[in-house]
């Protein structure tokens, strides 16, 4: 069953609801924030090992609130994804099952071991897969040498699984660089897709509609890494309508008008509807320019017009990038 994306359904188990067994698990444990690469490898990895089992199931479990948000609680909140944006990819994955177990001060105290028992007990565990970072249980010492070494003790199989290229190279730690920088090729090479935010649509002071080019004002949670302040081309899908809309993103302070509240803004090109209190999933696919304070608010419009001829290149046919959110490709 593993792996077949066609007519079938994933069952979600959010922290405190109880699993329910359904065959041996092929499981592989992580954070999957922003779901890269080499996240995809690992569950690919994770879905063949399930296909080969009679009954096989294959299980991402993911950690929820985040362990440094529990454990350095004092650190600035840094993710690329929500949970309910983790579960959507991962979904798409071709896994069977997602299991959302969550994270607390006393979870953090199980060793690497019980831990392990705690998945062969719970999820009818057989077989785990591991990426070369792997890390579970307390002080996470649960590496791939130990788990090797405990695995056969406790009945389990361990599948180490290496990602291509450097090492390092394709993280999420690397991910967020990225688009904290605005490398957005980059970003889109250690994702395997554009990457995109999702947020309801708040009222703003109406700025942009004075000059012709209405924006929707996106509210996103603080602890989303957002892209560096600039201008950006993209996509949009608005909650409701079935169809892409090319976008014109703005990220930045809008220093022509000595603002210092930083925003997210999309203006959707050849659209002109209310749209307050709506949600709006915003695909970043690329750069345009810093953001800069004009001398004028003539030389302002100026600009945003080119940058709406840059955007309306951007090509919508598909949107396969979509998919997982619930929104299939042409």
């Amino acid at each position: 069953m593993a792996g077949d994306t066609s007519a079938r359904r994933v069952r979600v188990f959010r922290e405190d609801e109880s699993f329910v067994p359904a065959g041996g698990a092929s499981v592989t444990v992580g954070r999957f924030d922003g779901m890269h690469r080499g996240h995809r490898a690992l569950l690919r990895a994770t879905c063949q090992v399930a296909s080969d089992q009679r009954d096989g199931r294959a299980i991402a479990v993911t950690l929820w609130p985040p362990p440094e948000w529990v454990l350095r609680p004092a650190e600035p909140r840094q993710l690329l994804t929500t949970l309910d944006d983790r579960i959507a990819l991962l979904a798409s994955s071709g896994v069977d099952d997602i299991v959302v177990m969550r994270f607390d001060q006393q979870f953090s105290r199980r060793s690497a071991e019980d831990f392990l028992g705690d998945l062969k007990q719970q999820l009818n565990l057989r077989t785990l897969v591991t990426g070369p970072t792997a890390a579970i249980g307390r002080d996470r010492e649960g590496t791939p040498k130990v788990i090797a070494r405990l695995a056969p003790r406790l009945g389990i199989k361990h599948v180490p699984v290496r990602y291509e290229g450097s090492p390092g190279a394709i993280s999420s730690t690397q991910a967020r660089n990225a688009l904290s920088s605005g490398e957005v090729d980059r970003l889109r090479a250690i994702l395997g897709r554009s990457h995109s935010l999702y947020g309801m649509v708040s009222r703003g002071d109406g700025r942009g509609r004075k000059l012709g080019f209405p924006t929707a004002n996106v509210e996103l949670p603080e602890w989303l890494v957002l892209p560096a302040d600039g201008v950006y081309a993209g996509a949009a899908f608005v909650d409701g309508d079935p169809e892409p809309y090319s976008a014109l993103i703005s990220v930045g302070t809008r220093p022509t008008f000595n603002s210092r509240t930083r925003l997210f803004e999309v203006h959707l090109l050849g659209f002109d509807r209310d749209i307050y209190g709506r949600g709006l999933r915003t695909f970043i696919h690329a750069w345009l320019r810093v953001q800069e304070a004009f001398d004028s608010v003539e030389a302002l419009v100026a600009a945003m017009r080119r940058d709406r001829q840059a955007a309306e290149c951007v090509d919508l046919a598909g949107m396969s990038d979509a998919a997982p959110f619930g929104r299939a490709p042409e």
